[in-house]
């Protein structure tokens, strides 16, 4: 039974229908009833796009396209009643997202873009929000994204970004690897290496390490990892938002879930600092040892020292081996 005080109320299961979301809506936003009496937002879309985009795939939501006599449409269906509250602020979320496009075609990526972004939602986050280490080590990745994306462009960068997938560096390249590690500013001079990989060399590719402070501040001084995270959201919908997804899927891998509250640890962040990693830099990297394995330790800076490289010189490898 629908209640009476949603948007769906009136609409009659058994069958497909549907209920103009608005009339001065700029795209066709329908709230619409399945046949199985399940509630749904559609978008009716001229044409399907061809090649179909990735959609997202949800423990509660079935999210696709579909042909009906009336035209393609995108449908974003609720498979668990109990959740028919959040489901209607998803649903606007979305429909405020898609009526900023200036073309259909944009306002389908907005759609799907921001239905990524509430997977935790609705197939259930992790409970906990993000240690302060995790934090700090986030925003370190982030920012070092953002020179990348101010190089190759948003879409390169992401594909780039291996780190909350697990992978032994955080960005890998076509000619470079980099691996980020962020401390506190005040703290020793030093940094943790957390296992034999992060510094082994990769064939064919220049390796560096970048190194940036990461330091808690009290309000009103820095900003929430949210707001760090804000910052590059809006940067995508302005610039590039076909590249949401793949954002919204790299902070979920790296743990982070926009319904947590942040607002307790704000953050303030220096530029990077890269080295270039050669056969005499300072580390322990595989091969080691047969019988050895997760070797973790400290590395001094100042022995990092004598292999700083600047910025620049980054940007220029990073310039030519994209051409190649």
């Amino acid at each position: 039974m629908i209640p009476t005080n949603t948007p769906w109320s009136g609409l009659e299961a058994g069958k497909v229908d549907t209920r103009r979301v608005s009339a001065s809506a700029r795209w066709n936003w329908f709230w619409a009833v399945m046949p199985r009496a399940d509630v749904a937002l559609v978008l009716q879309l001229s044409d399907l796009p061809n090649p179909a985009p990735e959609l997202p795939k949800l423990r509660n939501l079935e999210i696709r396209f579909q042909t009906l006599p009336g035209g393609p449409i995108l449908y974003v269906r609720l498979k668990d009643s109990a959740q028919l509250e959040l489901f209607e602020t998803l649903c606007r979320d979305v429909m405020a997202a898609g009526e900023l496009a200036e073309t259909e075609a944009e306002a389908l990526e907005r759609a799907i873009g921001r239905t990524f972004r509430w997977h935790y939602l609705l197939r259930g986050g992790k409970s906990e929000a993000l240690s302060e280490e995790s934090q700090k080590g986030l925003i370190g990745e982030i920012e070092v994204l953002k020179l990348l994306m101010s190089v190759l462009g948003p879409k390169p960068a992401l594909t780039a970004w291996t780190g909350p997938s697990g992978a032994p560096k955080d960005f890998e390249l076509k000619g470079d690897c980099i691996e980020v590690k962020a401390r506190r500013g005040a703290s020793q001079p030093f940094i943790k290496i957390t296992n034999e990989f992060q510094l082994a060399e990769v064939p064919g590719r220049r390796l560096w390490l970048g190194v940036l402070a990461v330091d808690k501040v009290q309000p009103p001084h820095g900003r929430t990892l949210t707001e760090q995270i804000k910052e590059v959201t809006d940067m995508l919908e302005q610039s590039e938002p076909s590249a949401i997804l793949e954002w919204d899927l790299h902070l979920a891998d790296a743990g982070f879930d926009i319904l947590h509250d942040y607002s307790a640890w704000r953050w303030i962040v220096s530029p990077p600092d890269f080295h270039i990693v050669t056969d005499d830099f300072p580390r322990i990297a595989a091969p080691i040892p047969l019988g050895l394995s997760s070797v973790s330790y400290s590395l001094a800076l100042s022995a990092c020292a004598p292999f700083r490289a600047d910025w620049c010189a980054l940007q220029t490898n990073l310039i030519e081996a994209e051409k190649l």
